[in-house]
């Protein structure tokens, strides 16, 4: 029976490039298949330098992140749904009432109220002086 090699252990230094390299990759996939043009597996794999299979695990790697795309039939490629953004992820959550966001939205409500209001008055006087001008 062979015996088998040990294998090699890796650096951290090394670990960390080979980390840095995939996650380029996987940048390169969504923003490939986020843009323009016909992206199957095989063209991917081709545009990236690597393999097929390469391309499949990124691509269950983007759906565990929650990148939804998608492959359409018709046209034979890989794409992310329309309007799809990350959400940022250096925001506290929102809260109901307090926070400044809060308060700033009820600010923005309330100067959007009053220039409603403002433009509704102004409207009606418009419309008004349009009667009178009509019926003489």
């Amino acid at each position: 029976m062979a015996k088998k090699k040990p294998l090699k252990e890796r650096s951290d230094a090394d670990r960390r490039v080979r980390q840095c390299e995939r996650l380029a990759r996987l940048m390169q996939v969504l923003h490939l298949i986020s843009g323009r043009g016909r992206w199957d597996a095989a063209a991917l794999a081709e545009e990236l330098e690597c393999s097929t299979r390469t391309i499949h695990r990124l691509l269950q790697t983007l759906s565990m992140a929650g990148v939804p795309y998608y492959y359409c039939e018709r046209t034979k490629a890989y794409r992310v749904r329309p309007g799809f953004k990350f959400p940022v992820l250096d925001t506290p959550p929102r809260t109901v009432g307090g926070s400044l966001e809060s308060m700033e939205l009820d600010e923005a409500m309330e100067q959007l109220l009053l220039d409603g209001e403002a433009f509704a008055t102004s409207l009606n006087a418009f419309l008004s002086t349009l009667r009178q001008l009509k019926d003489r």
